[in-house]
């Protein structure tokens, strides 16, 4: 209640303080604490970098150093000599000026580069205070920013009401001094005070400090914040990454600079688009905008989709309305999926009876018709119909020109302005594919491209390529992507299994001698089903959900009869795209402890299943990179947990012989999949007809059980 010009002074006084609050509560005042705390995550993620450094590490900056010395005065790693100064070194028998101050110097240079590298990683399993405090500061921005920007609206709004009040009713004198105003400066105080008075303005700042209280108080519970880290991991991290400005230097050194220049120059158009990218999404996006015609050949989980979906946005912002995808069936509903959730752009299916009427849609309305390989075979473009960008997924799937599929798809890309092409998976495509891809896209420079280029002058073949072929490593762009730890497990057949084993091999049947271990049908008689069971029983225990992959559906269906109540309908060849999609998303809703059995070859491609950490491959597979994709559904961008992958084999078995037969072309494959830039020649060389493989394989274990 305001009775006098105290009571004023003190409401004036309240508001001023409101107003500070609500200014402090800034988008700047988020960022500058996320910077803060980020750089206390870097600090400790470093030291203890350093506590690993041996100490005779400073010999590789500076020649001479008396490290024995050191040693011997108790200093064995960086980190225990990492705040000596030079005058506390002087302080040690045997070290004196000329020696300390280099020792400073070397010191200093290692922390400083050790710091610069540091990119902290959250493990929702182990969260330190400021992983917590990060977390929550990063929450707390996206939750109240918009709370705060209305609330200040508010504010400003009401305190322009009343300030004009508060000012005359401040004019009021007191008992003497009144005695001197004229009756109608009196009345006037009276009414400004009246108005400060009425409920509504009473009513209107209880509500904002409400608000205020309600902004100030703010919490999340530990365990909610981490349940949301694990489903949002990606924005976290996209978010760490925008506010702190952090980039990987090395991310662009195989791209000529006038490229890299240009393409950062370009101006991405993000209006309408749902999903803030990482910095080297938006990269790929402005790199295809500008080039026109490109092959993004990001390894799997990078996210380009995204970046594609980026790319058909900025183009309608710019009146360029009419997109096409072109990609496999199985990864139809994702791609709906994905344009839905994070556009606003209008999607067309173009599949099953309704096709036409679809495209006719498309045509008129604008948005993005989504559609087959197969598909495109069936499409009839005529020059009133308009196809500004089109998007090839999987584009190795038209390498071949002999192929119908490929032609169909070589005449859209004639007909659209800007072509992207994507491939995770360029190890399957030799460099004469590779070149009959880019010979679609840029005929130019498929031209320059040979092997002697490739082989003998690697550099100036990357320059060649530079405005065609863009491809980013997990390792190069993902420095927070939790660790991924392979663990064969070797066990013996069970009984019967040996025995159908023996039978398979006299019979030359290689699909059954690959799931023979799987016979038993039992955990008592199928080792290899009794360990799957240990491992979801123990994944259950520590809270995580399990992933398993065979090639067989015979395997599928025994291993779902033990983890009934666990699992879900698997996902099998005969489960339809939009189904598969309904089941990744019920386990991704589902308790831990949860069991989503697939085919290697119908869940392997595709989709993203990262609420899994724990991965199991019930049998090896004739291609590493089959097995290299079944891991990156699990494996990718918004992976917050440690990733396990079980590879369940047989001793004395296919299982072995295959992994020897296997085991160059694997080196290879693993070694392309993280540092190669282009498909690799080697492996091409190393590689032998799948056909040829299973007779050799075959013909090996004959001769080992002497049949």
């Amino acid at each position: 209640m305001i009775r006098n010009k105290r009571d004023v002074n003190r409401l004036e006084s309240e508001l001023l303080q409101i107003q500070a609050n609500i200014n402090r509560f800034s988008e700047e005042f988020f960022n500058q604490e996320i910077k803060d705390i980020w750089e206390k995550m870097k600090i400790s993620e470093g030291n203890e970098k350093l506590k690993s450094m041996p100490v005779d590490v400073i010999s590789t900056l500076e020649k001479g150093m008396p490290i024995n010395l050191i040693v011997n005065k108790g200093f064995r790693t960086i980190y225990d000599i990492a705040n000596q100064t030079p005058l506390e070194l002087m302080q040690l028998d045997g070290i004196g000026e000329k020696t300390a101050y280099p020792i400073y110097d070397a010191v200093s240079r290692i922390k400083e580069s050790v710091y610069q590298q540091a990119h902290p990683r959250i493990n929702p399993d182990d969260m330190s205070s400021e992983n917590i405090n990060l977390l929550e500061t990063i929450y707390k921005k996206w939750g109240l920013l918009k709370d705060i920007e209305t609330l200040k609206v508010d504010f400003e709004q009401f305190y322009k009401t009343i300030s004009h009040d508060i000012q005359i009713a401040k004019m009021q004198k007191g008992i003497i001094g009144s005695l001197f105003q004229a009756k109608t400066e009196k009345l006037k105080i009276k009414s400004a005070i009246d108005n400060l008075n009425k409920e509504k303005n009473k009513s209107t700042l209880y509500d904002i400090k409400e608000k205020l209280h309600s902004i100030i108080h703010f919490s999340v519970n530990k365990e909610e914040l981490t349940q949301h880290f694990v489903r949002e991991n990606a924005s976290y991290y996209t978010e760490v990454e925008k506010v702190t400005g952090y980039t990987q230097a090395e991310l662009y050194e195989n791209l000529p600079t006038e490229i890299v220049d240009a393409v950062n120059n370009f101006t991405l158009d993000t209006t309408n688009l749902e999903v803030t990218l990482r910095g080297y999404q938006e990269f790929g996006a402005k790199y295809a905008l500008y080039f026109k015609r490109t092959l993004l050949g990001d390894e799997m989980g990078l996210g380009k989709t995204i970046q594609a979906l980026a790319m058909i946005n900025h183009l309608t912002q710019n009146n360029q309305k009419h997109a096409m995808v072109v990609c496999p069936l199985s990864v139809m509903t994702n791609w709906k999926k994905e344009i839905n959730q994070r556009s606003k752009l209008h999607t067309y299916i173009y599949h099953g009876n309704n096709r036409d009427a679809e495209f006719e849609k498309w045509q008129s309305n604008s948005g993005v018709l989504i559609t087959t390989y197969e598909q495109t075979l069936r499409m009839n473009f005529e020059e009133n119909h308009e196809l500004d960008v089109l998007i090839v997924d999987e584009a190795h799937y038209v390498k071949n020109p002999g192929a119908k599929r490929s032609q169909s798809v070589y005449k859209l890309a004639v007909i659209a302005e800007y072509v992207l092409f994507m491939s995770g998976t360029p190890i399957e495509n030799r460099l004469e594919e590779m070149k009959q891809l880019i010979s679609i896209l840029q005929p130019g420079i498929a031209e320059q491209l040979s092997t002697e280029l490739h082989l003998l002058q690697p550099s100036e073949f990357k320059q060649v390529v530079g405005p065609v072929y863009l491809r980013r490593n997990r390792k190069d762009v993902l420095s927070e992507l939790p660790e991924l730890e392979i663990v064969p497990l070797w066990m013996d057949f069970g009984e019967e299994e040996e025995r159908f084993y023996h039978q398979a091999v006299m019979a030359g049947q290689l699909m059954a001698m690959r799931r023979a271990a799987w016979q038993g049908g039992s955990p008592e008689n199928s080792p290899k089903l009794e360990k799957l069971l240990e491992i979801c029983e123990e994944a259950a225990e520590n809270g995580h959900k399990v992933l398993v992959f065979s090639f067989f559906r015979d395997v599928i269906t025994t291993i779902h009869q033990y983890i009934e109540g666990k699992t879900f309908e698997a996902i099998t060849g005969d489960v339809p795209n939009a189904r598969r999609q309904e089941i990744i998303d019920e386990f991704t809703k589902a308790e831990p402890g949860s069991v989503l059995l697939s085919q290697i070859t119908a869940g392997g491609v595709g989709l993203n299943i990262q609420a899994a950490n724990i991965v199991i491959l019930c049998e090896p597979q004739w291609k590493p990179s089959i097995e290299e994709q079944a891991i990156s559904r699990a494996y990718r961008m918004g992976q917050s947990r440690n990733v396990i992958v079980y590879r369940l084999l047989t001793e004395e078995s296919i299982d072995e012989t295959m992994l020897e037969v296997l085991g160059e072309k694997s080196n290879i494959f693993n070694l392309y999949a993280r540092d190669s830039d282009v498909a690799s020649l080697a492996l091409q060389e190393q590689e032998e007809p799948e056909e040829s493989v299973k007779q050799r394989v075959l013909k090996l274990e004959k001769e080992r059980l002497a049949i």
